[in-house]
Order: C-alpha cells, then sequence, then structure tokens
C-alpha cells in the first residue's frame, strides 16, 4: 500500500491526495513535514477538544503496536487540529498528566525538557490551530504552530515519553490511541488497472486511478501492444489533440456519490470521442473495476494490477 502512494508521488509530484476525514476536519493521506514526506497511519478525535494524526513511514500491527512506534527512533510526526479554543493552561496540564501517565509517574526525570517543550506552546490555544510534532531520526523533536517553528528538543527519552501520551500502555484515551495505530486503508480505487477488449478479451493498456481534490482522474501508463506505445491521439480534441496516448489523461473529473464514482468524462483513444462515464468497484470481487461510458457497449471491467 505504501509503495503505492510514494509511487504516485514520483509520477504525478503536483496532484493534492486524498484525505482522511475526522469529525469535520480532514487529514491528508500524504503529508510533507521539514521536506520529509509521511504516511497517515491513522487518526481520531478526543471530545470535540481537538483532532489528532499519526503518520509514519513503516508498518504497524495495530494497537498493541503502541509502545514500538513511541520508542522507534525513527522519523514520525503527529498533527494535532485544534477543535475548541482553551487557555494554554488546560492544554499544557493535559500534556503533563499524559507525561505522568506515560512514565508511570516518573516524569520528574524529564522535568527539564517538559519545562522546556511547554515554554515553546503559545498563550492562546485557538481554535483551528494546527501543531505538528516532528521527530527527526536521532533525537530532534520539533513543534510547528500554522506551519511556524515553535522551538526543539534535542531527547530521545522525551520523544518516547511524549508519544506515549497517546500510544503507550496508559494513554490519556484509549480509543484515540486505536484510530491512531489502526493500519490506514487507501481508496480502493486508487493504483493501476488493465484494461482490455470487451469482444476479444485481449488486453489493451494500463491505467493509473489518482484524486485531485476529491475527483478521480485517469493517465495511461503503458500502451501493452509495443507497436502503440508511440501512438499519438490525432483525433482527440482540445488540449488532447496530437498528444501521446501514453501520459493521456482520459478519465477526468469523476465525482463520489455513494459507492460510484460518476459525472465524469471518458476519452476514447480508438476516435478521440469523450463521454460520460461512471465507475464502481464491483461489490464481488475489489479487484476488478466496472467502467461505463456512453457509447461503450456496456460495462467495462479492468482488473487490478497488484505490487
Amino acid at each position: 500500500m505504501k509503495d503505492l502512494i510514494y509511487y504516485l508521488l514520483l509520477i504525478c509530484p503536483v496532484f493534492a491526495f486524498a484525505q482522511t476525514q475526522v469529525g469535520d476536519l480532514r487529514f491528508n493521506d500524504v503529508d510533507v513535514f521539514d521536506d520529509v514526506e509521511l504516511i497517515l497511519n491513522g487518526a481520531g478525535e478526543v471530545e470535540k477538544m481537538y483532532a489528532m494524526a499519526l503518520y509514519l513511514d513503516f508498518e504497524v500491527d495495530g494497537v498493541e503496536d503502541g509502545i514500538r512506534v513511541a520508542e522507534k527512533d525513527v522519523t514520525m510526526a503527529i498533527t494535532i487540529k485544534i477543535i475548541s479554543s482553551m487557555e494554554d493552561s488546560e492544554f499544557k496540564e493535559m500534556i503533563r498528566n499524559g507525561l505522568e501517565r506515560a512514565t508511570d509517574g516518573n516524569s520528574y526525570l524529564l522535568e527539564n525538557q517538559i519545562r522546556d517543550f511547554l515554554h515553546l506552546l503559545p498563550n492562546e490555544i485557538k481554535r483551528f490551530d494546527i501543531f505538528k510534532i516532528l521527530y527527526t531520526k536521532g533525537g530532534k523533536l520539533s513543534l510547528y504552530k500554522n506551519k511556524e517553528l515553535l522551538g526543539t528538543i534535542n531527547s530521545k527519552e522525551f520523544k518516547k515519553a511524549l508519544y506515549k501520551i497517546w500510544l503507550g500502555e496508559n494513554p490519556i484515551d484509549n480509543e484515540l490511541k486505536k484510530n491512531l495505530l489502526a493500519s490506514y486503508e487507501p481508496n480502493p480505487i486508487l493504483g493501476r488497472w488493465k484494461t482490455y477488449d470487451k469482444k476479444t478479451g485481449v488486453a489493451i493498456n494500463i491505467i493509473q486511478l489518482y484524486i485531485i481534490k476529491d475527483r478521480v482522474f485517469g493517465s495511461v501508463q503503458r500502451m501493452l501492444r509495443i507497436s502503440e506505445r508511440d501512438a499519438i491521439c490525432y483525433e482527440c480534441k482540445g488540449e488532447d489533440k496530437n498528444q501521446n496516448v501514453e501520459g493521456l489523461v482520459i478519465l477526468k473529473d469523476l465525482r463520489q456519490k455513494g459507492e460510484r464514482y460518476v459525472n465524469g468524462k471518458f476519452t476514447d483513444i480508438k476516435n478521440g470521442k469523450v463521454s460520460e462515464c461512471q465507475i464502481w468497484i464491483d461489490e464481488e470481487n475489489k479487484d476488478v473495476l466496472n467502467v461505463k461510458y456512453k457509447g461503450g457497449g456496456g460495462v467495462h471491467q479492468w482488473k487490478r494490477i497488484k505490487n
């Protein structure tokens, strides 16, 4: 799954990726922290106070992996989005209490680092504020507010305790811990799909599906017949006219409606004709994508290409 997202980052660097919704807030499924790209592992909400997301670059096995994540010396990040304004004392008390729980009453051993960290926090925590806690391999912990670096703490032990506030054996919210450590499942529509000639069953090409601002697009990644890999779409209209077929965006602007993506446009590379289309995952086989467009002679079935 994560290999797929990294692959998309390489071939589609300007695309806006899908988001995961938590309550009324959304978190990017792939986010950038100080030039480091990390992948959403899980997200949750605490009593309408704040929503939180955990970003990693490695797989976890679920809730039982919380301590391993907190103690692991690799780059990772937490994003906190404030839902309700609060006094700084309230937020700081939450951190202090969480650290006391995380260390089984021994937070005094980290008192200097705790004071330094709390000193970085603003005097007022406002609704819609976004805090990011980035841990960089080697011991550097960076605190950001709304993209502004507030400061850093250099301590592996403090990082472990801080992350255990939410991921440890005695977290401040058990449900949030479950949500953070739940392995993220990508939108099943994403990925590479092999298309077939409806009459002959012969494979035609590979289509890459991706999302931009909640709308699905699909481009021709590869023509499977070697003689067609340099093909030009002379019959295409507008900006697509005389463009290479490989790389051509043939599915555009599909919007989700229930279990389907509808009201999109499909370009037939054989004749350049643009038609209304809709797509949906087959109910009986999640590795089959149904594609229907006007003039296509019924439903076409594309098959998922697995990494």
